[in-house]
């Protein structure tokens, strides 16, 4: 009976330690890159963090703010042409 207990209780104790661990954790990233088009040199990368949980439609947000600034960089830095990669979640709590 005392290993069952002693069983139930460190269940309860690792899994509220999960649970805080969890609520710990960072918020998570929209991250892109843009590229010049003749040679694949990287002009510019970017990361815009978001929180879906606290914020709805953060997650939209963060990602036209991301297409927009590298947008921006390309314009003004791609000799000629230039393309983007990314501007993708890093996962987290989407």
């Amino acid at each position: 009976m005392k290993k069952l207990l002693g069983i139930l209780v460190l269940g309860l104790f690792l899994s509220g330690l999960g649970l805080l661990l969890s609520g710990c954790s960072s918020d998570p990233w929209v991250y892109g890159c843009v590229y010049q088009e003749h040679d694949n040199s990287k002009i510019k990368c970017v990361s815009i963090k978001y929180n879906e949980r606290k914020d709805p439609g953060s997650y939209d947000r963060a990602e036209r703010a991301c297409y927009r600034e590298l947008n921006h960089y390309g314009k003004k830095y791609g000799e000629h042409g230039y393309w983007i990669d990314g501007c993708q979640s890093s996962g987290g709590a989407y």
